[in-house]
């Protein structure tokens, strides 16, 4: 295969991968737009950012915790869930430590918390803590700030005039041995 296609498929690929990168920002953006319960939820899933420490060391403040809604009755005391009460701004992440029928009772696994949460309905459950990413606020810290978004775009420029640079010139060394 000649060095100009593998260029034009290494460019393709790249503008491919970037136009799939928006399209899912903008759903997910589009569907945080018009959500009418406080946070988004595409195909069942939904996101949350770690606040606090009560659940150290399996979650950590800053880590991203992708949550699967499952049916009522498939919560299980042990599992990691994220809910939201009534009159609450902001979900909270604990595991099930109590089922009594419909009720529900949490608590953070931080050892300096004794206390269980006041029991809720499972109606609140948004959902089970079935994905983790660890370094998530790190990321979002370094691509918010300054630096980190000087550093995206001048990473983004070498990497298309890298190729423009390599197919000009394989074209012109092609030139050459004609």
């Amino acid at each position: 295969m000649k060095r100009k296609n593998v260029f034009k498929i290494i460019r393709y690929c790249y503008l491919g991968i970037v136009s799939l990168i928006i399209l899912i920002l903008s759903v997910f953006l589009i569907c945080s737009l018009t959500s009418k319960n406080g946070y988004t939820s595409i195909f069942g899933y939904s996101f949350f950012e770690v606040e606090s420490f009560s659940m150290y060391p399996e979650l950590d403040k800053g880590n991203l915790v992708v949550v699967k809604k499952r049916d009522d009755s498939m919560y299980k005391v042990g599992m990691t869930v994220t809910y939201i009460k009534d009159g609450d701004v902001k979900p909270t992440t604990h595991k099930i430590v109590k089922i009594e029928g419909s009720l529900i009772t949490t608590r953070g696994i931080y050892k300096e918390i004794t206390s269980d949460d006041e029991p809720f309905d499972v109606s609140y459950i948004i959902g089970e803590v079935v994905c983790v990413w660890k370094s998530y606020g790190k990321i979002r810290d370094f691509v918010t700030n300054p630096l980190g978004i000087i550093t995206i775009l001048l990473c983004g420029f070498l990497f298309i005039e890298g190729f423009n640079y390599l197919e000009s010139f394989y074209k012109e060394k092609n030139l050459k041995k004609e």
